[in-house]
């Protein structure tokens, strides 16, 4: 196909658009790939567009069928395009009429930070970015039961569609999933308002929120967790899996010292699996810590240098020497399986997985899961430290001046933590 081409005085509004780049007005040589492409302004907006990929091969042809487009649009009204797909537009303000599979592709990159405004980029963690994503398609999927997504545009949500979705949501979630999957939504038209500059109401704005009955917090208990690590020797490892007699082994060589890691430092799962012991560091009385990042409020406050500490008491201690401290003591090793050959995302899903698995296969009913452990850190601290648990937990301060000076505060924490906690008592 040869390169098409536009006059000095183009039509106004013709462009030629590379469906490669993505973009119009390329320098690029995808001449097979490249057509020409009309934008419209819709009126009494800002930003608003219509475009439409021209049939026609020569300029001339597409001068006319850019006339008949935007005839089209005026005899309409502007509001009856929604049987064609809407443009994947790029990020340098040429339009925002999106078919709402084109806007959650747009969400996705801002939630990833790709984004050419330094204030608009977005510091979640990946979990968060894919839950918010997640709950955006299935919104997609809802609406694909009557529209085809790829050209149903964004404008067009009505009180319907937000009524079919709760609906399907309240069916298949619970009260405080349900509630997260709604804000989702809620958050994903605040996005396409406030940042695409999209001129809607946001459907989601108003729906009735579900009571979310605070539940107990469960413990493991000492027998409980004795249970769940010797099943870990005597129950059969392989599970079935959908296939045609496919199975696999729960069983992992490091599952023990894992669960153990998690009762007696009570940290999050990524916190766990990338504990190195260089991350180990002595007070001026010779009291041992862990100093790690607190990855959570990092994100949250959207600023580095946010430290939590964790006690050594005797038990973890003891812990550790079995996994090698004075070996590995002065190195940057991982404490948790330092030879591993996959991520720590997957080791934290095995971690998780495999303590349901064996605490199923031990014949504990009580529904708890790899997170009770940290629950059940925080209850024991509790009993020694009181108020002074957030300093030890999640929440702790970021007063760390230099490298073996901290806040006499935490300090005195950390201290009496390493002395008097006892996990199970």
């Amino acid at each position: 196909m040869s390169k098409l081409r536009l006059p000095k005085k183009s039509y106004k509004g013709i462009k030629i658009f590379c469906k490669i780049c993505n973009t119009d007005n390329t320098n690029c040589k995808h001449y097979d790939k490249q057509v020409y492409r009309v934008r419209v302004h819709v009126p009494g907006t800002q930003k608003s567009v219509k475009t439409k990929k021209l049939d026609a091969v020569n300029y001339d042809d597409a001068v006319i069928e850019a006339i008949a487009f935007e005839k089209e649009l005026n005899a309409t009204d502007f509001i009856t395009i929604g049987s064609r797909k809407s443009e994947n537009i790029t990020e340098d303000d040429q339009g925002n009429d999106y078919s709402i599979a084109d806007a959650i592709i747009r969400f996705n990159q801002y939630l990833n930070g790709q984004t050419n405004y330094a204030h608009l980029k977005k510091n979640i963690s990946l979990g968060y970015k894919d839950e918010l994503i997640r709950y955006c398609r299935f919104f997609c999927k809802n609406i694909n039961l009557t529209e085809d997504i790829s050209k149903f545009r964004v404008k067009d949500v009505s009180k319907k569609h937000v009524s079919n979705f709760y609906s399907w949501a309240e069916a298949r979630y619970a009260e405080k999933t349900f509630n997260k999957c709604m804000a989702a939504l809620k958050c994903f038209f605040e996005f396409l308002i406030d940042i695409e500059d999209i001129e809607i109401k946001n459907p989601f704005r108003k729906y009735v929120i579900k009571e979310v009955v605070k539940s107990s917090v469960e413990t493991v208990s000492r027998d409980e967790f004795l249970q769940i690590l010797a099943a870990i020797d005597t129950i059969d490892p392989l599970v079935k899996l959908g296939g045609k007699g496919q199975r696999k082994s729960m069983y992992r060589h490091y599952l023990k010292d894992g669960f153990r890691l998690f009762l007696l430092t009570g940290s999050r799962r990524e916190e766990v699996v990338n504990l190195r012991w260089s991350d180990i560091y002595i007070s001026p009385s010779g009291v041992k810590f862990f100093r790690i990042k607190n990855i959570k409020v990092e994100r949250i406050k959207n600023k580095e240098g946010i430290y939590k500490y964790i006690p050594i008491n005797d038990d973890l201690f003891n812990l550790l020497a079995e996994m090698g401290f004075e070996k590995n003591k002065n190195s940057n090793n991982y404490i948790l399986f330092p030879e591993r050959d996959v991520s720590a995302l997957t080791i934290m899903n095995i971690l998780s997985k495999a303590f349901t698995y064996y605490r199923i296969g031990a014949g504990i009913k009580k529904d708890i899961g790899l997170k009770n452990l940290r629950k059940t850190y925080i209850t024991w601290v509790n009993q020694v430290m009181n108020k002074d648990t957030k300093i030890l937990s999640s929440h702790s301060t970021d007063g760390v001046l230099q490298e073996y000076y901290i806040d006499p505060t935490v300090l005195t924490a950390i201290e009496k933590g390493a002395l008097e906690i006892k996990i199970f008592g």
